[in-house]
């Protein structure tokens, strides 16, 4: 039933455009599997060994499935360029279980490895998931583990496991978020929904973690001493940008990691940036169009959007057609529609880019809250030559100031300065800075390049 209620909520707030879209995500994710032949976990390990193993094991701790957010998004897009260069093996959970999925010379094997549940609460250690990884280590007879992302790992857990791992493989950590700061990745302060602004009140981070957790006192101070104790212990650490080493580098200042790279993530397919990104000239009274692009949820922003549709309710002539290109929460998504919004829906990965030239968007939105770590949606509207929006916060305040195509509005400003800056852009009173030095970006050879360079240098040697 509450499944039932689930898709009933997502076909009333997306329409059938964005079902059609997320049928086409499970369709695609089910012809996937199918080329994949399932296993038992020696037969694999025993097939891997004569292909010569798999020298790197990735870890996710979601599905491999665009629905969960960025990583696996990123990292789905990677993989095949990976799998020209070496045998690959990943473990994550599907369908209640850890899967170890390898590919080696053409074929793809899948099997079991054991029950995965859904872990939320960030004191209860992880330890059966880790001796699953180390399991799935040995199967792939892989020298590297590199955990894609440490949200929803605990960092103490992880420690340990780089200590377990002694003689054996080199362990990576990618971060993609603030999960080594607190176990709420996306720093948004509960219960006022706010950036926290990185604090290091210990009565404050109590008090905001208690509003999802039950949890010791001096939890997030030992969560921090761990995480400390990781970095220093870890083989390698990789950021997406520049702005997280950086921050990291001022939240952790005791210990240094042995090796830092910054490696760009990968656009999803489809969205290969324009040669010259150009602008949509707009007609004479035609409307300005405005798109929330992404997650429209409240860390991303949609109240905040939400604010702006009630202040253009009252207006007699709209002059800005407004519209939500992406899925979310859908009580708020409904809201949106209630007054006034275009909700286009889930899209599949890549397909961004598309939209916002099909609807002809002259500005998109992208008012997170918080420090994003990178932004593949802002890569998206870079694509389709789409200028932003944003509030001067994290690595998309960083490449609006670098890239230009963008306006950027101090955070402290909220809603009223979101909607004083869009309607100078509007009226033409503020002049948007034109795009400059975008590079091509990251393609998915150059991300799996970048990281077989960095596996090569930890082990010395030729993968």
């Amino acid at each position: 039933m509450r499944l039932v209620r689930l898709a009933r909520d997502l076909f009333r707030a997306e329409g059938p455009g964005g079902m059609a879209e997320r049928l086409a995500d499970r369709i695609e994710a089910l012809r996937d599997r199918m080329e994949e032949r399932t296993v038992a976990p020696a037969a694999l390990s025993v097939w891997l060994a004569r292909a010569g193993g798999a020298p790197v094991l990735d870890v996710l701790a979601t599905p491999l499935a665009p629905r969960f957010g960025g990583v696996p998004v990123q990292l789905a897009a990677r993989l095949p360029e990976e799998r020209r260069l070496r045998a690959t093996a990943l473990v994550s959970p599907e369908g209640g279980y850890w899967t170890l999925r390898v590919a080696a010379d053409g074929e793809r094997l899948r099997a079991r490895l054991g029950p995965a549940t859904r872990e939320t609460d960030p004191s209860r250690g992880h330890v059966a998931a880790l001796e699953i990884v180390a399991r799935a280590a040995r199967l792939a007879g892989a020298r590297i583990v590199n955990f894609e992302g440490v949200a929803g790992w605990d960092p103490e857990a992880l420690r340990a496991f780089t200590d377990e791992a002694g003689n054996g493989p080199r362990v990576v950590i990618s971060v993609h978020d603030f999960a080594l700061f607190c176990p709420r990745p996306n720093l948004v302060e509960e219960p006022c929904g706010r950036f926290c602004g990185y604090s290091r009140d210990a009565s404050r981070c109590g008090a905001c973690l208690a509003a999802t957790w039950r949890l010791s006192a001096g939890f997030v101070e030992r969560w921090r001493d761990a995480s400390t104790a990781l970095l220093s212990k870890v083989d390698a650490v990789v950021y997406p940008s520049e702005f997280l080493r950086r921050q990291h580098a001022e939240l952790f200042p005791k210990e240094l990691p042995r090796l830092e790279r910054v490696i760009a993530p990968t656009a999803p397919p489809g969205a290969d940036p324009m040669e010259e990104p150009r602008r949509r000239r707009r007609r004479a009274g035609e409307p300005f169009r405005v798109a929330f692009v992404g997650a429209y949820r409240p860390h991303k922003g949609a109240l905040i959007f939400e604010e702006l549709l009630r202040r253009d309710r009252p207006r007699a002539e709209r002059t800005v057609v407004w519209q939500v290109l992406g899925s979310g929460d859908p009580a708020l998504l409904l809201s949106a529609r209630r007054l006034g919004a275009r909700i286009a829906g889930h899209y599949r990965a890549g397909r961004l880019t598309r939209l916002l030239l099909e609807e002809e968007i002259d500005l998109a939105l992208l008012p997170a809250l918080w420090p994003e770590t990178y932004a593949l949606t802002l890569s998206e509207c870079r694509a389709a030559g789409v200028p932003v929006l944003a509030f001067a916060l994290g690595a998309i305040a960083d490449r609006v100031r670098s890239e230009g195509g963008g306006v950027l509005v101090p955070p402290e400003e909220g809603a009223d300065g979101v909607a004083a800056a869009l309607e100078r852009v509007r009226t033409g009173a503020l002049e948007i800075p034109p795009f400059r030095g975008i590079e091509p970006g990251p393609s998915a050879f150059r991300a799996a390049a970048g990281r077989e360079e960095l596996y090569r240098t930890l082990l010395g040697e030729e993968l």
